[in-house]
């Protein structure tokens, strides 16, 4: 698959992210999907992608993606984006707080024949807790 068509399956993939559609991000995800993130007992496969949507939007129900670029080499894929979110739900432990938030991202995704095959989610984790008020902010 070209590059431009590579880039073309993680637009169709934030812009599912953007409609809270887990069912159309699972199918763009490749069965021997691997998942690689800070986000504990995250699975892999099409169950794996599932896991990992349904624990942010259970959390953040309302929530959208900005993306700042997208680099593609060969079967490569990178994404810079920004996530608002708002924080209705259980995340991590913590009751909702009402909170909104807004946090930095970069994934790395691998595609071959029109499916993502491996993933690798780097958030702020770090400043989302902190927004969330479960980690002081240092002064």
């Amino acid at each position: 698959m070209v590059t431009r068509e590579n880039k073309d399956v993680i637009h169709e993939l934030i812009d599912a992210i953007n409609a809270n559609d887990i069912d159309r991000m699972v199918a763009l995800v490749s069965d021997d999907f691997v998942i690689h993130t800070q986000v504990p007992g995250i699975g892999s496969g099409r169950q794996g992608m599932h896991q990992l949507m349904s624990t942010y939007f259970t959390a953040f129900p309302e929530q959208h993606v900005d993306v700042h670029a997208v680099v593609s080499d060969g079967d490569l894929v990178a994404v810079r984006h920004t996530h608002h979110l708002t924080h209705s739900g259980e995340f991590a432990g913590l009751p909702p707080t009402g909170k909104h938030v807004v946090i930095d991202g970069i994934e790395m995704y691998r595609i071959s024949d029109g499916k993502i095959h491996e993933m690798w989610h780097h958030d702020d984790m770090l400043g989302l807790m902190q927004q969330l008020g479960a980690i002081p902010v240092p002064a």
